[in-house]
């Protein structure tokens, strides 16, 4: 019988090594290979691996992994996340808009979140517009500051 990890294993390196856009040609994959799961059993590996999709030009959106992108690993054949999805920034009054690409907003939202920033409570994405959460005590100074340590030309966008 296969492992759990085994089977989260082998999702990462489709992912990876394949433009993945939906869970059925993932599950198609993991049967080929000798896994037998449910949908169910698929979504909650996604949500443990903190798998997300991005836009892409040939198959709409495609899986990701957001681990990797955090720590600096680029994917094939996807953009640079986030800087290259990020189109505009701006505040109103304690609040960061932030405007993405279209279907971008929630990987570069998951990308914060996942920075752990202590000056950003959280982030809602929409399809290309987040909303940045500061926590109280930090200035916009300092948001802009915490955010352009994440997002190259965050300070060069901002309106």
């Amino acid at each position: 019988m296969n492992s759990k990890q085994e089977r989260q294993n082998l999702i990462k390196r489709l992912i990876l090594e394949n433009k993945i856009a939906g869970q059925e040609e993932l599950l198609e994959g993991l049967r080929v290979s000798g896994f037998e799961l449910t949908q169910a059993t698929l979504s909650r590996d996604l949500k443990e691996l903190r798998v997300g999709k991005v836009a892409d030009h040939a198959k709409g959106n495609i899986y990701v992994l957001h681990d990797l992108l955090k720590q600096g690993v680029v994917q094939e054949n996807i953009p640079s996340i986030p800087a290259n999805s990020v189109v505009a920034v701006e505040f109103s009054y304690h609040f960061c808009v932030v405007r993405t690409f279209p279907a971008f907003a929630s990987t570069v939202a998951t990308y914060i979140d996942n920075s752990q920033l202590p000056e950003i409570a959280g982030t809602i994405a929409g399809d290309d517009t987040i909303l940045v959460i500061p926590r109280e005590g930090y200035s916009r100074k300092e948001i802009i500051r915490a955010l352009g340590s994440v997002i190259p030309r965050f300070e060069k966008i901002l309106n």
